[in-house]
Protein backbone atom coordinates (compact mmCIF):
# COMPACT_ATOMS: atom_id res chain seq x y z
CA UNK A 1 0.00 0.00 0.00
CA UNK A 2 0.64 3.58 -0.19
CA UNK A 3 1.53 5.99 2.51
CA UNK A 4 2.56 9.77 2.64
CA UNK A 5 6.11 10.10 4.87
CA UNK A 6 7.17 13.52 5.84
CA UNK A 7 11.35 12.92 5.61
CA UNK A 8 12.21 16.46 6.74
CA UNK A 9 11.36 20.35 6.67
CA UNK A 10 9.15 21.04 3.56
CA UNK A 11 10.28 17.65 2.66
CA UNK A 12 7.22 14.99 1.63
CA UNK A 13 6.63 11.45 -1.06
CA UNK A 14 4.91 8.61 -1.69
CA UNK A 15 6.39 5.88 0.03
CA UNK A 16 5.13 1.77 -0.58
CA UNK A 17 4.78 0.11 2.67
CA UNK A 18 3.21 -3.42 3.96
CA UNK A 19 -0.85 -3.30 4.77
CA UNK A 20 -0.52 -3.04 8.49
CA UNK A 21 -0.99 -6.79 10.06
CA UNK A 22 -3.84 -6.42 12.89
CA UNK A 23 -3.86 -7.82 16.43
CA UNK A 24 -7.01 -9.95 18.13
CA UNK A 25 -8.30 -6.98 19.22
CA UNK A 26 -8.11 -4.53 16.03
CA UNK A 27 -9.69 -4.14 12.71
CA UNK A 28 -8.07 -2.95 9.63
CA UNK A 29 -9.78 -0.30 7.62
CA UNK A 30 -9.50 1.14 4.27
CA UNK A 31 -9.14 4.82 5.02
CA UNK A 32 -11.82 6.57 2.54
CA UNK A 33 -10.98 10.43 3.50
CA UNK A 34 -8.50 12.00 6.16
CA UNK A 35 -8.74 15.30 7.24
CA UNK A 36 -5.57 17.78 9.01
CA UNK A 37 -5.44 18.92 12.01
CA UNK A 38 -3.37 22.41 10.69
CA UNK A 39 -1.21 22.83 13.62
CA UNK A 40 0.13 19.48 13.41
CA UNK A 41 0.34 19.57 9.94
CA UNK A 42 1.96 22.72 10.04
CA UNK A 43 4.72 22.02 12.93
CA UNK A 44 5.56 18.48 11.61
CA UNK A 45 6.40 20.17 7.93
CA UNK A 46 8.03 23.22 9.06
CA UNK A 47 10.37 21.18 11.40
CA UNK A 48 8.62 22.02 14.84
CA UNK A 49 7.73 19.84 17.60
CA UNK A 50 3.74 20.26 17.94
CA UNK A 51 4.02 20.69 21.91
CA UNK A 52 7.68 22.15 22.58
CA UNK A 53 8.52 24.25 19.51
CA UNK A 54 12.17 24.77 20.70
CA UNK A 55 12.56 21.34 19.18
CA UNK A 56 12.43 19.56 15.89
CA UNK A 57 10.30 16.23 15.13
CA UNK A 58 12.63 13.74 14.77
CA UNK A 59 13.31 12.97 10.76
CA UNK A 60 11.89 11.15 9.33
CA UNK A 61 8.27 10.97 10.70
CA UNK A 62 6.18 7.46 10.69
CA UNK A 63 4.57 6.75 7.09
CA UNK A 64 1.00 8.37 7.17
CA UNK A 65 2.43 10.66 9.74
CA UNK A 66 0.81 12.89 11.42
CA UNK A 67 -2.65 12.09 9.72
CA UNK A 68 -5.38 10.87 12.37
CA UNK A 69 -8.73 12.21 11.41
CA UNK A 70 -10.03 9.58 9.32
CA UNK A 71 -13.45 7.91 7.96
CA UNK A 72 -12.99 4.28 6.27
CA UNK A 73 -14.30 0.28 5.80
CA UNK A 74 -13.19 -1.92 7.32
CA UNK A 75 -11.70 -4.72 5.79
CA UNK A 76 -11.00 -7.36 8.10
CA UNK A 77 -11.88 -7.84 11.59
CA UNK A 78 -8.87 -9.72 14.34
CA UNK A 79 -10.46 -13.40 16.32
CA UNK A 80 -11.84 -11.09 19.39
CA UNK A 81 -13.40 -8.08 17.91
CA UNK A 82 -17.43 -8.52 18.37
CA UNK A 83 -18.57 -5.10 17.78
CA UNK A 84 -18.02 -4.47 14.54
CA UNK A 85 -17.43 -6.87 10.91
CA UNK A 86 -15.89 -6.33 7.63
CA UNK A 87 -18.16 -3.90 5.43
CA UNK A 88 -18.81 -1.27 8.36
CA UNK A 89 -18.04 2.13 7.60
CA UNK A 90 -16.22 3.45 11.00
CA UNK A 91 -14.81 6.99 11.87
CA UNK A 92 -11.47 6.84 13.84
CA UNK A 93 -11.21 7.81 17.34
CA UNK A 94 -7.72 7.37 18.21
CA UNK A 95 -5.08 5.59 16.55
CA UNK A 96 -2.28 2.98 17.56
CA UNK A 97 0.64 4.73 19.15
CA UNK A 98 3.68 4.10 18.34
CA UNK A 99 2.19 3.40 14.78
CA UNK A 100 1.86 4.39 11.47
CA UNK A 101 -0.38 7.62 10.67
CA UNK A 102 -3.77 7.95 8.96
CA UNK A 103 -2.31 9.54 5.66
CA UNK A 104 -1.94 6.21 3.97
CA UNK A 105 -4.41 3.80 2.24
CA UNK A 106 -5.04 1.37 5.09
CA UNK A 107 -4.90 1.39 9.00
CA UNK A 108 -5.19 -0.89 11.95
CA UNK A 109 -7.39 0.42 15.30
CA UNK A 110 -8.11 -1.36 18.01
CA UNK A 111 -12.53 -1.71 18.04
CA UNK A 112 -12.45 0.66 20.97
CA UNK A 113 -11.06 3.22 18.67
CA UNK A 114 -13.80 3.03 16.39
CA UNK A 115 -16.85 4.78 16.17
CA UNK A 116 -19.59 2.60 13.98
CA UNK A 117 -21.21 4.80 11.31
CA UNK A 118 -24.80 5.14 10.29
CA UNK A 119 -25.21 5.48 6.11
CA UNK A 120 -26.87 8.81 6.73
CA UNK A 121 -23.31 10.03 8.10
CA UNK A 122 -21.12 11.19 5.19
CA UNK A 123 -17.61 10.28 4.84
CA UNK A 124 -17.52 14.07 5.44
CA UNK A 125 -19.07 15.04 7.38
CA UNK A 126 -17.78 12.41 9.81
CA UNK A 127 -13.89 12.52 8.95
CA UNK A 128 -13.45 14.67 11.72
CA UNK A 129 -14.75 12.64 14.27
CA UNK A 130 -11.86 12.38 16.36
CA UNK A 131 -12.07 16.18 16.87
CA UNK A 132 -15.69 16.37 17.62
CA UNK A 133 -14.66 13.62 20.55
CA UNK A 134 -12.24 15.83 21.75
CA UNK A 135 -14.45 18.83 21.80
CA UNK A 136 -16.84 17.06 23.62
CA UNK A 137 -14.58 15.61 26.10
CA UNK A 138 -13.33 19.00 26.99
CA UNK A 139 -17.03 20.46 27.02
CA UNK A 140 -18.11 17.92 29.06
CA UNK A 141 -15.76 18.77 32.02
CA UNK A 142 -18.27 21.91 32.63
CA UNK A 143 -21.33 20.80 35.23
CA UNK A 144 -23.95 21.94 33.06
CA UNK A 145 -23.79 23.70 30.19
CA UNK A 146 -27.95 24.65 30.18
CA UNK A 147 -29.06 27.94 30.56
CA UNK A 148 -24.97 29.52 30.56
CA UNK A 149 -23.62 31.85 28.76
CA UNK A 150 -20.25 30.69 27.21
CA UNK A 151 -17.42 32.58 25.55
CA UNK A 152 -15.52 30.83 23.24
CA UNK A 153 -12.30 31.73 21.87
CA UNK A 154 -10.90 31.04 18.44
CA UNK A 155 -12.67 30.20 15.31
CA UNK A 156 -10.36 27.61 13.64
CA UNK A 157 -11.13 23.65 13.44
CA UNK A 158 -11.87 23.25 17.15
CA UNK A 159 -13.98 26.38 18.19
CA UNK A 160 -16.27 25.97 15.02
CA UNK A 161 -17.49 22.43 16.62
CA UNK A 162 -17.36 23.47 20.32
CA UNK A 163 -19.48 26.53 19.35
CA UNK A 164 -22.38 24.52 17.92
CA UNK A 165 -21.85 21.23 20.65
CA UNK A 166 -22.07 23.88 23.71
CA UNK A 167 -25.11 25.63 21.88
CA UNK A 168 -26.88 22.38 21.25
CA UNK A 169 -26.16 21.44 24.97
CA UNK A 170 -28.27 24.31 26.54
CA UNK A 171 -25.56 26.84 26.42
CA UNK A 172 -25.92 30.86 25.10
CA UNK A 173 -22.67 30.98 23.59
CA UNK A 174 -20.54 34.11 21.84
CA UNK A 175 -17.41 33.25 19.78
CA UNK A 176 -14.42 35.28 19.10
CA UNK A 177 -11.50 35.48 16.64
CA UNK A 178 -8.83 38.46 15.94
CA UNK A 179 -9.41 37.91 12.65
CA UNK A 180 -12.76 39.52 11.04
CA UNK A 181 -12.43 37.43 7.83
CA UNK A 182 -13.03 34.58 10.26
CA UNK A 183 -15.81 36.28 12.04
CA UNK A 184 -17.36 37.10 8.89
CA UNK A 185 -17.28 33.76 7.53
CA UNK A 186 -18.63 31.67 10.56
CA UNK A 187 -21.50 34.21 10.59
CA UNK A 188 -22.16 33.67 7.19
CA UNK A 189 -22.11 29.74 7.56
CA UNK A 190 -25.07 30.38 10.47
CA UNK A 191 -24.14 28.19 13.13
CA UNK A 192 -23.93 30.99 15.79
CA UNK A 193 -22.89 34.06 16.43
CA UNK A 194 -18.96 35.36 16.39
CA UNK A 195 -17.88 38.77 16.55
CA UNK A 196 -14.33 40.20 16.55
CA UNK A 197 -12.42 39.89 19.79
CA UNK A 198 -12.15 43.98 20.46
CA UNK A 199 -15.71 44.29 19.96
CA UNK A 200 -16.80 42.54 23.51
CA UNK A 201 -16.70 45.80 25.30
CA UNK A 202 -16.57 44.82 29.10
CA UNK A 203 -19.24 42.04 28.51
CA UNK A 204 -18.86 38.66 31.31
CA UNK A 205 -19.69 35.12 30.70
CA UNK A 206 -20.47 31.97 33.22
CA UNK A 207 -18.20 29.79 31.28
CA UNK A 208 -15.38 30.22 29.34
CA UNK A 209 -13.45 27.69 26.59
CA UNK A 210 -10.14 29.04 24.92
CA UNK A 211 -9.26 27.31 21.83
CA UNK A 212 -6.11 29.01 20.92
CA UNK A 213 -3.63 28.29 23.48
CA UNK A 214 -1.88 31.32 22.94
CA UNK A 215 -1.39 33.00 26.32
CA UNK A 216 -3.02 36.68 25.55
CA UNK A 217 -6.63 34.75 24.46
CA UNK A 218 -6.43 32.62 27.57
CA UNK A 219 -6.16 35.58 29.69
CA UNK A 220 -8.70 37.30 27.73
CA UNK A 221 -11.07 34.11 28.54
CA UNK A 222 -9.94 34.43 31.84
CA UNK A 223 -11.01 38.04 32.65
CA UNK A 224 -14.19 37.97 30.75
CA UNK A 225 -15.27 34.72 32.92
CA UNK A 226 -17.09 34.81 35.94
CA UNK A 227 -17.05 30.66 37.23
CA UNK A 228 -15.13 28.08 34.93
CA UNK A 229 -12.70 28.52 32.34
CA UNK A 230 -11.58 25.05 30.14
CA UNK A 231 -7.96 25.90 28.00
CA UNK A 232 -8.34 23.12 25.17
CA UNK A 233 -5.55 24.52 22.82
CA UNK A 234 -2.45 23.63 23.54
CA UNK A 235 -0.96 26.68 26.31
CA UNK A 236 1.51 28.33 25.35
CA UNK A 237 2.75 31.27 27.64
CA UNK A 238 2.35 32.01 30.87
CA UNK A 239 -1.24 33.12 32.72
CA UNK A 240 -1.82 35.88 35.69
CA UNK A 241 -4.44 34.46 37.89
CA UNK A 242 -5.66 37.40 39.78
CA UNK A 243 -6.61 38.27 43.17
CA UNK A 244 -10.40 38.63 41.70
CA UNK A 245 -10.17 35.50 40.35
CA UNK A 246 -10.11 33.73 43.59
CA UNK A 247 -12.23 35.74 45.36
CA UNK A 248 -14.75 35.30 42.72
CA UNK A 249 -14.27 31.40 43.17
CA UNK A 250 -13.22 31.03 39.27
CA UNK A 251 -12.41 27.64 38.82
CA UNK A 252 -9.14 26.89 35.58
CA UNK A 253 -8.66 23.58 34.31
CA UNK A 254 -6.57 22.08 30.90
CA UNK A 255 -8.76 20.27 28.85
CA UNK A 256 -8.70 16.44 30.42
CA UNK A 257 -8.61 13.28 27.78
CA UNK A 258 -10.49 10.20 28.82
CA UNK A 259 -11.11 6.77 27.78
CA UNK A 260 -14.44 6.44 25.36
CA UNK A 261 -17.26 4.60 27.29
CA UNK A 262 -21.13 4.41 25.73
CA UNK A 263 -22.39 7.72 26.92
CA UNK A 264 -20.00 9.38 24.58
CA UNK A 265 -20.28 7.37 21.58
CA UNK A 266 -24.33 7.87 22.16
CA UNK A 267 -23.47 11.81 22.13
CA UNK A 268 -21.12 11.79 19.10
CA UNK A 269 -23.94 9.98 17.43
CA UNK A 270 -26.55 12.07 18.44
CA UNK A 271 -24.40 15.44 16.93
CA UNK A 272 -23.63 13.94 13.80
CA UNK A 273 -26.92 13.03 12.69
CA UNK A 274 -28.46 16.17 13.60
CA UNK A 275 -29.29 17.69 10.59
CA UNK A 276 -28.34 21.41 11.91
CA UNK A 277 -24.75 20.18 13.14
CA UNK A 278 -22.39 21.33 10.50
CA UNK A 279 -18.94 19.54 10.38
CA UNK A 280 -18.47 20.16 6.61
CA UNK A 281 -17.98 23.22 7.07
CA UNK A 282 -14.52 22.45 8.29
CA UNK A 283 -13.48 20.63 4.66
CA UNK A 284 -12.46 23.78 3.20
CA UNK A 285 -11.23 21.95 -0.15
CA UNK A 286 -10.08 18.45 -0.65
CA UNK A 287 -6.09 17.66 -2.38
CA UNK A 288 -4.12 15.38 -3.52
CA UNK A 289 -1.46 14.09 -1.63
CA UNK A 290 1.23 15.08 -4.12
CA UNK A 291 0.31 18.38 -3.63
CA UNK A 292 0.52 18.72 0.43
CA UNK A 293 3.32 20.62 0.64
CA UNK A 294 0.94 23.03 -1.06
CA UNK A 295 -1.81 22.31 1.02
CA UNK A 296 0.09 22.91 5.05
CA UNK A 297 1.06 26.71 2.71
CA UNK A 298 -3.03 27.11 2.32
CA UNK A 299 -3.25 26.02 6.10
CA UNK A 300 -0.79 28.52 7.25
CA UNK A 301 -2.12 31.12 5.36
CA UNK A 302 -6.04 30.18 6.37
CA UNK A 303 -6.68 29.60 3.54
CA UNK A 304 -8.97 26.67 4.56
CA UNK A 305 -9.97 25.57 7.89
CA UNK A 306 -8.88 21.93 6.93
CA UNK A 307 -7.86 19.95 4.38
CA UNK A 308 -9.18 16.67 2.86
CA UNK A 309 -7.35 14.04 1.37
CA UNK A 310 -8.46 10.79 0.05
CA UNK A 311 -5.55 8.08 0.20
CA UNK A 312 -6.89 6.11 -2.75
CA UNK A 313 -5.71 8.17 -5.15
CA UNK A 314 -2.29 7.80 -4.12
CA UNK A 315 -2.91 4.05 -6.29
CA UNK A 316 -3.14 6.12 -9.60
Amino acid sequence: MKALQIDGVGEHRIVEVPIPAIADDQVLVRIHLVATCPRWDIAMLGGKDMFDATRGPAYPLPPGFPGHEAVGVVEAVGASVQGIQPGDRVAALEHLFPGQGAYAQYLAYRERDLLKLPDSVSDRRAVSTELLKCIVFGLDQFADLRGKSMLIAGLGPAGLLAMQVAAAWGAHVTAIDVSQERVDAVNALGIGTAVHADELGDRRFDLGYDCVGAAASVQNVLDRTKEHVVIFGVLRGSLTFRDSFWGGGLKLESFRGRLMNDRYRELLLDLLTRPSFNTECLQSRQMSFSDYTEAVDVLKAQGAVKICFDPQEMAD
